[in-house]
């Protein structure tokens, strides 16, 4: 495994496979209150996508979470320097 690819405070890859992520996601639907409607959800997923910061497809490099899992919490904002790319779009 290339050093790039892992992580520096766990030492573990920094690349989750897809059941870890749906996992994470499935998780966060243990309580609906905090959660963000489909739509905002889906709103912040395209904005993250289009974001230069994500990297290997999941993480920000800002917050270093997985932003499918973020962007389901009303409690979390973009963590982009500057201000939340979210919050442009009313997400």
């Amino acid at each position: 495994m290339s050093e790039k690819n892992i992580c520096k405070s766990c030492l573990d890859s920094v690349i989750l496979t897809e059941d870890v992520i749906q996992e994470l996601i499935m998780e966060t639907e243990e309580d609906l209150s905090k959660i963000v409607s489909v739509d905002v959800y889906e709103a912040r997923l395209k904005i993250c996508g289009g974001c230069p910061s994500l990297l290997y497809g999941t993480t920000c490099s800002y917050s270093g979470s997985i932003v499918r899992y973020r962007a389901k919490f009303k409690s979390k904002s973009c963590p982009y320097p500057g201000g939340s790319k979210w919050l442009e779009f009313g997400c």
